[in-house]
């Protein structure tokens, strides 16, 4: 690959968008106001009908950072792509038009890359957001250090694009995003960067993720299937993985998507997918056995993270009552011996009757959950 021209910025800030026009212009804002000076943004219009190029080529008339390029609907996959060959810096960092970052994200990851030459990719923390910039009380990623290719097979650490600052190098070695995958391509290419390079995180949250009633990553059947694609296709990737491991991370996804439903308040929906992770093995949900309700300490991220730009204020800061920390506790505990029973019964399939206690426990487990997210103590 070649270098980057002379006089280049070090970072290109990759910004996808269809019809953001309500959005395009908060993006541009968070990514021109990063306190790191060497930047560009090439903003990717995937085909809007609504204006959104018009207004992303308004706000570049007015700084020469920004460039526009569109082209014909073709999904995240190929925008990011488009977005990669039209990039000079040297390192790269994507953004969703409905996300947001702290005001010094890339500096810290540019320094974090900085002093670890080795790694390829820089990760953060991130807050779950609705669409008017509330954080909803999750915290998402994981803290991403060295060789993370097992970890990263079992679950999307990164957890949201917009989370990423990576080096153009490894990108363009490791073959972008695959455009044949519906769903999830950014998962399938953080799963074959992490096979070859180290990744490095800075512990903070610097992002705000949207989770949106009407985006495609709130279709839980469309991004399970998509998750069984990107598994698939690691698979063949890679012989090492046996079927007992294949079994696994199969199940740890629809786990993964159980939680997702649950952020989303669709209590039925993971239950179903909690239910067929129990039903492919009781393994992840043993292994995390508190993951799939809320933490018990539920005060709200915006605390923690006073600096996200046009963030709404969230709740208080506060602690669950002792009374629904112990209905959160029950529900688990039963939900583990469930687990057990399963576990038991393998390499067999599980009998009926335990299945149906399993998913008997989740739905009490979920239940109480609900009732719990907003019982606080004032």
């Amino acid at each position: 690959m070649s270098a980057p021209p002379p006089g280049a910025p070090r970072v290109t800030v990759v910004l996808i968008t269809y019809n953001g026009a309500a959005l395009i212009e908060q993006a541009l804002a968070t990514a021109l106001h990063q306190t790191y000076p060497s930047l560009e943004v090439v903003v990717v219009d995937d085909g809007s009908r609504d204006g959104t190029a018009e207004l992303a080529r308004a706000v570049s008339a007015g700084d020469t950072r920004v460039r526009v390029v569109t082209q014909p609907n073709g999904g995240p996959a190929g925008a990011r792509n488009r977005g990669v060959r039209e990039a000079r810096g040297e390192y790269i960092a994507f953004l969703d038009h409905d996300d947001r970052w702290s005001a010094g994200k890339l500096e810290q990851q540019v320094l974090l890359l900085d002093r670890h030459p080795e790694a390829a990719v820089a990760l953060c923390y991130s807050a779950l957001v609705d669409e008017a910039g509330i954080e909803l009380g999750w915290r998402l990623g994981g803290n991403a250090a060295g060789n993370v290719y097992g970890q990263m097979l079992e679950w999307d650490m990164v957890s949201g694009g917009s989370v990423v600052l990576a080096r153009r190098s490894a990108l363009v070695a490791a073959g972008g995003f695959d455009e044949e995958l519906p769903l999830r391509s950014d998962w399938d290419l953080w799963i074959r960067l992490a096979r070859a390079h180290p990744f490095v995180t800075v512990p903070e949250t610097l992002v705000g993720y949207t989770r949106s009633p009407t985006g495609l990553s709130s279709l839980p059947d469309r991004m399970a299937s998509a998750g069984e694609q990107v598994l698939a296709k690691a698979v063949t990737e890679d012989p090492s993985i046996d079927g007992r491991r294949y079994r696994f991370l199969r199940a740890r996804d629809a786990f993964a998507v159980a939680c997702f439903c649950l952020f989303d308040e669709q209590p039925r929906e993971a239950r179903r997918y909690l239910g067929r992770s129990l039903g492919i093995t009781p393994a992840p949900v043993l292994r995390s056995p508190r993951r799939w309700h809320r933490r018990r300490r539920a005060a709200p991220l915006c605390a923690a993270t006073p600096h996200l730009p046009g963030r709404a204020r969230g709740r208080p800061a506060t602690v669950l009552r002792p009374a629904r920390r112990r209905a959160l506790r029950a529900p688990a505990l039963a939900i583990r011996c469930a687990c057990r029973l399963l576990l038991r019964s393998q390499p067999r399939p599980a009998s009926r009757p335990t299945v149906a206690f399993a998913i008997t426990a989740a739905r009490r487990g979920f239940s109480c959950s609900r009732r719990s997210e907003y019982s606080y103590q004032r």
